[in-house]
């Protein structure tokens, strides 16, 4: 005999309106959770990931522990290493630092913020920046990232160019914004270097990018063991940014847990609903049975309900996603990153929907496929 029809699995969603609202809400939850979950590890891997260039690598100093901004290295640095260590493209010194950030007067709200002084070289080492609004900033003017007012906790409408930025009790204006897709690099204030040295009384930086004609590092690093006066350490990108990102890997786990476990939760409920639904109908699947239809029929009717079901609520749980989380950014420490929907997410959350309808009529196919003729003959 053939299988029951798939307008059957169809019009017994439509008999319980409320138990199947409910379910496909738990599925739609799920599969926007997974997204957001997949979204948010995927844009932190790839915003650590994406700023590390093969070819450039970091000095700071020894005694740092890897810490850019405790970081403190000679000012004049870039000249020397220039000079002394063959296949040197480019170097920028940088300072590197987190500080108070006030909008519009000296008394202003205060923010936190990621500043970061820069030469004119760094445009051309941080090969992702581009500016995508007004100019390069002078004296007493500053740069701003696309996520910098994510990371500050402010809507972006109050940074706008001409916004003046009180930052260690001197004022900025902005001139320009940039965008970095797939750094860190989109959450930081960017302004000339020297006067900015000037400005919170140092004489040093925090670090000195280098810029080699290759991706070998030998020459620079036996330049960092011969001049152990200057207690330097070199870090190429690629490993400095990996550290980063093996550094976040609690955060990672943690987001994967909780969505384990809200999945979990909604598995269980998903069982209860569906192991109620053949408790309902147990007469009728039983005169099923007792009419033609194998114990394999009902189990696949049941699981085409389900996966409907859950499908459908997934459909719903993206459609939540798409509107609520994509092109939102999210701040982490000194740094902020966006959330992107790509096709990867989107088939993390469809797949979850999927094997939620899968796993979650199980126990009740089951059941369903181990009623008897004789039952139905008793009940009839």
């Amino acid at each position: 005999m053939r299988g029951l029809p798939l307008d059957y699995a169809i019009r017994n969603l439509m008999r319980h309106p409320l138990r199947t609202l409910l379910t496909a809400g738990a599925s739609a939850l799920v599969t926007a959770l997974l997204v957001a979950t997949t979204s948010f590890v995927r844009g932190l891997d790839g915003t650590f990931s994406g700023a590390a260039q093969s070819d450039t690598a970091i000095l700071l100093s020894s005694v740092a522990q890897r810490d850019v901004v405790r970081s403190s290295i000679s000012a004049g640095l870039g000249e020397l290493v220039g000079a002394s260590v063959p296949g040197v493209v480019a170097t920028s010194g940088e300072i590197h630092m987190g500080t108070s950030v006030r909008l519009g007067a000296e008394d202003g709200p205060i923010y936190p913020g990621f500043v970061r002084g820069v030469s004119d070289e760094a445009y051309s080492i941080h090969e992702a920046v581009t500016v995508t609004s007004g100019r390069l900033p002078r004296t007493g003017e500053v740069l701003v990232g696309r996520l910098a007012a994510s990371q500050m906790g402010v809507d972006p409408s109050a940074l706008p160019l001409g916004e003046v930025l009180w930052i260690e009790s001197s004022p900025f204006e902005i001139v320009g914004t940039f965008s970095a897709p797939g750094t860190t690099l989109e959450a930081e204030l960017w302004t000339p270097v020297a006067p900015l040295r000037g400005i919170v009384q140092r004489d040093d930086d925090s670090v000195l990018f280098v810029r080699m004609a290759s991706s070998d590092f030998a020459d620079l690093s036996l330049f960092t063991a011969r001049r152990l006066d200057l207690e330097l350490v070199m870090i190429p990108t690629a490993v400095y940014y990996r550290e980063l990102t093996d550094y976040f890997g609690p955060i990672r786990s943690m987001a994967w847990a909780l969505a384990v476990i809200i999945a979990g939760a909604a598995l269980f409920g998903g069982a209860n609903t569906m192991g109620a639904a053949v408790q309902d109908r147990m007469r009728e699947l039983a005169t099923l049975r007792a009419v033609g239809y194998s114990g394999w029929h009902l189990a696949r009717s049941l699981a085409q309900e389900s996966v409907l079901l859950a499908c459908a609520g997934g459909l719903a749980g993206l459609m939540v996603a798409r509107f609520a989380l994509d092109g939102t950014s999210v701040g982490l420490a000194m740094s902020a990153f966006a959330l992107e929907l790509d096709a990867v997410s989107i088939l993390v959350g469809f797949a979850g929907a999927f094997l939620l309808g899968i796993l979650g009529v199980a126990p009740a196919a089951f059941r369903a496929s181990r009623i008897s003729v004789a039952l139905a003959l008793k009940d009839t």
